[in-house]
């Protein structure tokens, strides 16, 4: 007996611990948990790591080669000892030096884009988060609600003041809204898994609850169609990284026009001979220059290879800024008209879905409404809150597609 109270207390003690293991996230809280140790932010930066090894290849100087030569022929022995070092002075060194480190800035540029391809992954998840809690509320109170008028019909029937149909036709409409209900539940397991993704392995999904956002707050103004593309030419990483592809493609060019001016090889050592004295005694010394004749190798396929780099490269600018333009003004259009039909139905339906259920229950208490037409109007007053959290829902959605492409955060 005292071992089944011990367990009891230590339950009940427990409970505020698992309470409290809720963690509420505002958008804010859920990008600031998206940080540089995030095993996605590191797995998208490695990759940096990779390119910036690979931009050291370029700057290597060419290592000296140790010769030593002995030749004996009729008595004569020849002993030499050679150094030689092969001096890039055309400037071709740097060049490539520079075109790989303007690779580099395109695979930083690249990175930062796909750090931010994340964080709106991450604010569509946390949106889907917000809508799926906002259905399962609504739901829920249409439940409660359905379940009060059974209560009530249940009372009226005992005191055969009701039929026994209205009590079974409530009690059937809180079992559909149940089984939509499980549906909803199921949704928000999946959006909290889907945000909880986004964060350390540790993290609980079921733990997350998103902060629901105030009712009525004014929206943030959009700027012009001008004004994001402006915006969006000098903040969007990827139209950085093509201009950065384009310029280490004509440098790459300009190093490549290069390289057909030979660059030479200084060679300089030392030479002893027994022509004299019979005896490899005599030390002299061994100087030449080695170049190189570029008469069949004139590096044309390097040219090429960098002349239609760069060619793609502002190809690739061109027609990322045509489709810029357009999907700025595209989604700015769908902002605007899906903010006017979520604002227009939550103005026209504010008050009209509940006086549409008092009027119901008022008529159906006067015996003037039918049991079917009560519920209907408890129907529709539970599929107007739902509908308005779907179009705010699509509303944010929209947002956060106009903030991805512009770069503009829209709060």
């Amino acid at each position: 007996m005292r071992t089944r109270t011990w367990c009891v207390a230590a339950t009940l003690a427990c409970l505020p611990t698992l309470v409290a293991a809720k963690t509420v996230l505002s958008e804010a809280d859920a990008l600031a948990k998206l940080s540089a140790d995030s095993p996605r932010v590191r797995e998208i930066r490695s990759g940096v790591d990779v390119t910036r090894a690979e931009a050291l290849a370029p700057g290597r100087w060419p290592n000296p080669r140790f010769t030593f030569n002995r030749e004996s022929v009729a008595g004569v022995t020849e002993n030499m000892f050679m150094v030689a070092q092969p001096l890039p002075i055309t400037g071709r060194r740097g060049l490539e030096v520079d075109a790989a480190s303007e690779l580099l800035a395109a695979s930083e540029q690249r990175a930062d884009e796909a750090v931010r391809q994340v964080r709106s992954a991450l604010r569509r998840a946390y949106a889907d988060l917000v809508g799926a809690q906002l259905r399962a509320t609504e739901m829920i109170a249409s439940r409660d609600r359905l379940r009060g008028l059974a209560d009530v019909l249940g009372r009226r029937e005992a005191a055969g003041e009701a039929a026994g149909y209205d009590r079974l036709r409530a009690e059937r409409e809180v079992i559909e809204i149940e089984a939509d209900l499980t549906a909803a539940r199921a949704d928000r397991a999946r959006a909290q898994a889907a945000l909880a993704a986004f964060f350390a392995p540790t993290t609980n999904p079921s733990t997350l609850v998103a902060a629901v956002p105030q009712a009525g707050v004014p929206r943030q103004p959009l700027p012009t169609v001008e004004e994001l593309v402006a915006y969006a030419e000098s903040r969007v990483p990827e139209l950085s990284a093509l201009k950065h592809e384009q310029q280490s493609a004509s440098l790459a060019m300009d190093a490549a026009g290069r390289r057909p001016i030979p660059e030479p090889e200084v060679v300089a050592g030392t030479k002893s001979s027994s022509v004299a004295r019979g005896n490899v005694g005599d030390v002299g010394t061994v100087f030449s220059i080695h170049i190189a004749i570029p008469l069949f190798d004139q590096s044309k396929p390097e040219q090429a290879l960098a002349q239609a780099r760069r060619a793609q490269a502002e190809a690739r600018i061109a027609a990322f800024q045509a489709v810029l333009h357009a999907d700025v003004a595209a989604l700015r259009t769908i902002v605007l008209e899906r903010r006017q039909a979520a604002d227009s139905y939550r103005a026209s339906t504010a008050t009209s879905a509940a006086q549409l259920e008092r009027i119901a229950q008022v008529s159906y208490d006067a015996g003037e409404r039918s049991i079917l037409e009560l519920v209907d109007a408890y129907r529709n007053s539970g599929s107007t809150r739902l509908r308005q959290v779907a179009l705010d829902a699509a509303v944010r959605h929209a947002e956060i597609e106009l903030e991805l492409v512009s770069g503009w955060e829209i709060r």
